[in-house]
């Protein structure tokens, strides 16, 4: 079909968000059929329908229904969110469109809002199965061909959760482009203070500065190398109107999480200047990619500090109730970048449990509420759908000040977190419980890691840091070092350079 898709998603999106709302108990069924129009032989008549078995609307009511910021019944449902300008809007969309939104409702029965949108057809052969198609991607990840390189190109990413940093890099990685990469608001305006970038990306949600306030602080910076440079919002939180209200606060632009790299490069392509874009070489498309984004090298002789997960294969956990394989996939482009996310989730249990029942303990809820935020999104790339939904709930208990509702189910958050580790640890066994013949690495050859590391981490070169230890990872580290690696490398996977710094030159190995 021609027509305005994100339009027509909206208005849908509206029409089921309304009626989940107001439908307590029972069922919300959406239908959408189509009928030729006579005399017309390129256009079909679309007809959407979305019924619910909700509260029901008073006759009387019925010239409220759509009045801007006057939602029904007060008193009975002052427990809603929202204004109720969705039904307005959506009223408003198919006006514009040539249509008109419909309603036929019985008061404590339900109610049926439908309406017909004619459309043209641009082409008649069917789409076929839509769960088949829509699984293919998952078994042919082969198939994915790059729409660009850029390697002269340089970018900030600016997220507190380390996996959504994980998946971002991995999205890019054919491309090329050189990614810098931080996990809170200051950092990255340290960053920014230093480098000229050509797009910012910057997490909505992040404790201490989140990415308004952050992108308040770059804007008001003088002598600012990135005056100009377009700042992109990622958000898990991508609801109708979000684009205008991410513009309003001074993005140029929003990204929903999970982040799609179709979208992802799409919006580069737009945003980068156009003499750094490159159309991809046959070398670019068949090859495993650079995992350092501009770093000169061989795959193999910078392979990714991540990279020990793979020694598991993503069918291996299926066997781990509670995880969604099919979806992790689709939420992270590769089974390579997964199975790393999969490992990352499982090694940060603890201490991420840990900060989640300090802040529970001290009432801090409004921390609580960002680090819960952040669960929902690591939950949902690693595939554990349900803990990312529970997760989702007291976020928006978080949202909504209600602490009663945190206090009856954060237990319930905690067991169903903690739960994953036996299961995991099955599919990612200690690196103690790994029989690896690897050579054993010298003292000096360490001593010269920990200086290259110490410097990587004081200029926040992930990059860097990432070939540094994915070289020692080819190595058995003597006894004497091996908490001291293993202590980098987890502060690496969550790309936090200061406890680095803090780690090197507390160790008293390097002067």
């Amino acid at each position: 079909l021609h027509g305005d898709e994100v339009r027509i998603k909206e208005i849908i999106t509206n029409m089921l968000t309304n009626a989940v709302k107001y439908t307590e108990k029972g069922s919300v069924t959406f239908s959408v059929a189509y009928n030729r129009v006579e005399n017309d032989e390129n256009s079909v008549d679309i007809s959407v329908s979305v019924k619910d078995t909700g509260i029901g609307i008073k006759e009387e009511d019925m010239e409220k229904l759509f009045s801007k910021f006057d939602r029904l019944e007060q008193e009975r449902n002052r427990n809603i969110e929202g204004t109720g300008l969705g039904m307005s809007i959506t009223k408003g969309l198919l006006s514009a469109m040539g249509s008109d939104l419909k309603v036929e409702s019985v008061y404590g029965e339900g109610s049926r809002f439908y309406f017909t949108l004619r459309q043209k057809v641009v082409k008649w052969e069917e789409i076929g199965n839509y769960e088949a198609s829509n699984r293919k991607p998952l078994t042919k990840k082969d198939a994915y061909s790059v729409s660009f390189t850029a390697p002269g190109a340089r970018i900030l990413v600016v997220d507190d959760n380390p996996m959504n940093l994980i998946v971002f890099k991995s999205l890019l990685k054919q491309t090329l482009v050189k990614i810098d990469t931080v996990n809170n608001g200051d950092e990255g305006i340290g960053l920014a203070k230093e480098n000229k970038y050509d797009v910012i990306f910057l997490d909505h949600m992040m404790p201490r500065k989140d990415g308004i306030e952050t992108l308040r602080e770059l804007k008001a910076m003088k002598d600012n190398p990135n005056s100009d440079t377009p700042v992109i919002c990622l958000t898990a939180n991508a609801i109708s109107g979000a684009r205008e209200g991410y513009i309003k606060a001074g993005f140029n632009d929003y990204l929903p999480k999970p982040v799609d790299h179709n979208a992802l490069e799409e919006m580069l392509m737009r945003l980068l200047p156009g003499d750094k874009i490159k159309e991809p070489t046959v070398s670019d498309d068949s090859s495993e990619g650079d995992a350092n984004n501009g770093v000169e090298g061989s795959g193999d002789a910078l392979r990714s500090g991540y990279e020990y997960a793979l020694s598991a294969d993503p069918e291996a956990l299926r066997s781990v109730p509670g995880i969604d394989i099919d979806t992790g996939l689709m939420n992270n482009g590769s089974a390579e970048t997964y199975m790393n996310v999969v490992k990352l989730f499982y090694t940060t249990i603890d201490s991420y449990s840990g900060e989640l029942n300090n802040f529970f303990e001290e009432g801090d809820y409004k921390n609580y509420t960002i680090k819960v935020h952040a669960l929902k999104s690591t939950a949902r790339l690693a595939g554990a759908m349900e803990l990312g939904n529970e997760a989702e709930k007291l976020e928006m208990a978080g949202k909504k000040d209600d602490i009663q509702y945190i206090k009856d189910h954060h237990g319930n958050l905690m067991d169903m977190y903690i739960f994953f580790k036996e299961p995991l640890s099955r599919i990612f066994p200690d690196e103690d419980g790994e029989a690896l013949d690897l050579p054993e690495a010298d003292e000096e050859m360490i001593i010269n890691s920990l200086r290259t590391l110490r410097l990587a981490a004081d200029e926040m070169d992930s990059e860097r840091l990432e070939e540094v230890l994915s070289e020692l990872n080819a190595f058995s580290i003597p006894a004497e070092f091996k908490e001291l690696v293993s202590q980098i490398q987890q502060a690496a996977d969550e790309f936090d350079y200061e406890v680095i710094v803090s780690i090197i030159d507390g160790s008293g190995k390097i002067k």
